[in-house]
C-alpha cells in the first residue's frame, strides 16, 4: 500500500508543481476546474446521489457555475470566499462534539448545498493566490502548510497522543497531534518569512495566520471524515490508487485556501480586499 501511494503521489506532485510554477494562472485555473469536476462527482456520492449520471451532471453543473462566475461576474467571486471562510470557521466549533448519524445512503440536499459553498470558493481562492506577486510561491507555501500540519499531527499524535480531538468522528486524531501540527507549521512559517523577506511584524502575523490555517485545515479533514462516516464509506472515491478519491487528498486544502487568501490580504498586505 505504501509503495502504491508513493508511486501515485510522485507524478501527481510533479504535475501540480509544474502547473503552479511554470504555467500562467489561466492554465492553472482550468486545472482547478478539472479538479472541481472530480470533486463534485465524489461530493454528490457522499451526499447520497446514487445514480452515476446524476453525480456527473451535478459535477458538471457546479464546474460550469464556477466558470460562468469567473467569466461574467468576476467582481463577485470574492464573496464566495468570504462565505466559505465564515462557514469553515463556524463548523470548526461544531465538529469538536459532533456525532455522525448512522451510515445511510439516503439523499441529503443540505450536504450537496455545502459543496456549492466550498468548491467554488476554494477554486477562486487558489486562483487569486496564484495571481499575487510571487503568487506561485505563496500558493505552494499555503498548500505545503497543510502538508506540514499533517506531518506534525501524525508524529506528535503517535508519540504523545492521549486526549481525543473529536472521538466521534476521527478517534485517531488527538489534541497533542494538533499541538504538534501548530508547532511544526509555526517553525516552517518562520523559515518561509525569511524566504519572502518579511519584516519582523509581518513575519509574526504570518505565523499567526499559519496557526489559524492549521486549525481550519484540521476542520476540513474532520468534516470530510464526518461525511464519509454518515455515508458509510471509507474513501470518497478510488481515482487515486493507494490514496482514495480526490476529496480524500484535498479535504484540508479546500478548507484552508479561502482562509489563507483573506488572511494574506488582511494581515500580510495590511489592507482589505477591494470588491
Amino acid at each position: 500500500m505504501l509503495k502504491q501511494r508513493i508511486l501515485t503521489a510522485i507524478p501527481l506532485a510533479l504535475v501540480v508543481g509544474w502547473l503552479i510554477f511554470f504555467q500562467p494562472t489561466s492554465v492553472f485555473f482550468y486545472f482547478l476546474l478539472f479538479i472541481a469536476v472530480l470533486g463534485g462527482y465524489e461530493w454528490a456520492k457522499l451526499s447520497g446521489v446514487g445514480n452515476m449520471a446524476a453525480r456527473l451532471t451535478f459535477s458538471l453543473l457546479i464546474t460550469a457555475l464556477i466558470y460562468l462566475f469567473d467569466r461574467f461576474l468576476p467582481a463577485y467571486t470574492i464573496w464566495s470566499v468570504y462565505v466559505a471562510a465564515l462557514w469553515w470557521l463556524s463548523i470548526t466549533f461544531y465538529l469538536k462534539s459532533a456525532v455522525p448519524s448512522q451510515p445511510s445512503s439516503r439523499f441529503r440536499a443540505d450536504k450537496l448545498l455545502v459543496s456549492l459553498i466550498v468548491l467554488p470558493a476554494a477554486v477562486f481562492a487558489m486562483r487569486d493566490i496564484h495571481q499575487l506577486y510571487q503568487g506561485a510561491h505563496w500558493l505552494f507555501y499555503a498548500m505545503s502548510l497543510v502538508w506540514v500540519a499533517d506531518i506534525g499531527a501524525y508524529f506528535s499524535g503517535k508519540r504523545f497522543g492521549r486526549r481525543k480531538l473529536s472521538p466521534n468522528i476521527s478517534p485517531g486524531k488527538t489534541r497533542e497531534g494538533l499541538i504538534g501540527a501548530v508547532i511544526l507549521t509555526s517553525a516552517y512559517t518562520l523559515l518561509a518569512s525569511f524566504y519572502f523577506d518579511l519584516d519582523r511584524e509581518h513575519a509574526a502575523l504570518l505565523i499567526l495566520l499559519s496557526v489559524i490555517v492549521t486549525f481550519i485545515s484540521v476542520s476540513g479533514d474532520l468534516y470530510f471524515s464526518f461525511l464519509k462516516r454518515e455515508a458509510g464509506l471509507k474513501d470518497s472515491g478510488h481515482i487515486l490508487p493507494g490514496h482514495g478519491g480526490i476529496l480524500d487528498r484535498i479535504d484540508s486544502v479546500l478548507a484552508a485556501m479561502p482562509v489563507f487568501l483573506l488572511g494574506y490580504h488582511w494581515l500580510i498586505q495590511s489592507g482589505q480586499i477591494s470588491i
